[in-house]
């Protein structure tokens, strides 16, 4: 649950990012076929910054005239959001997984089957083993 919380919320997140965006490039591009003959750095950055302070205000009036660029661009932000949350890898990928890409200096845990390979590991009883612990203990001379 913790997880499509973080997702939904990326994904609005994106969405409000990327739709700034297509609202600035769906607004410039007809504002500036209207002022060509009068192309300044002031009522373009006034435009820009009426666009960023006042979105959904710039949205509705692109919506009433049917700007196709908004359009266009609000279904591709939409589709690009939705993909990017949902359908892009999250988990850990070749080169984080220690157990899959061994490098030098990498470590893991040893699996089951890698300790205990048949015909390789041979169990002993604990008696048995004492015994021959105190075996190899023995000096050239018997004694401890």
């Amino acid at each position: 649950m913790k997880v499509m919380g973080i997702r939904l919320f990326l994904m609005g997140f994106l969405l409000a990012i990327f739709e700034l965006i297509v609202i600035n490039i769906a607004g410039i591009l007809p504002f500036l076929a209207a002022h060509q003959a009068n192309i300044s750095g002031a009522p373009l950055m006034a435009f820009v910054i009426e666009n960023l302070m006042n979105p959904i205000g710039t949205s509705i009036s692109m919506i009433e005239k049917k700007n196709p660029l908004f359009f266009l661009g609000s279904f591709a932000v939409v589709v690009l959001a939705v993909f990017l949350v949902f359908f892009t890898n999250g988990g850990k990928g070749k080169y984080e997984l220690a157990d899959k890409y061994g490098v030098h200096g990498s470590s893991r845990f040893a699996q089951k089957h890698e300790i205990f390979t048949h015909g390789e590991t041979v169990e002993v009883p604990a008696k048995q083993l004492m015994q021959d612990l105190d075996a190899s203990m023995l000096d050239s001379k018997g004694a401890k």
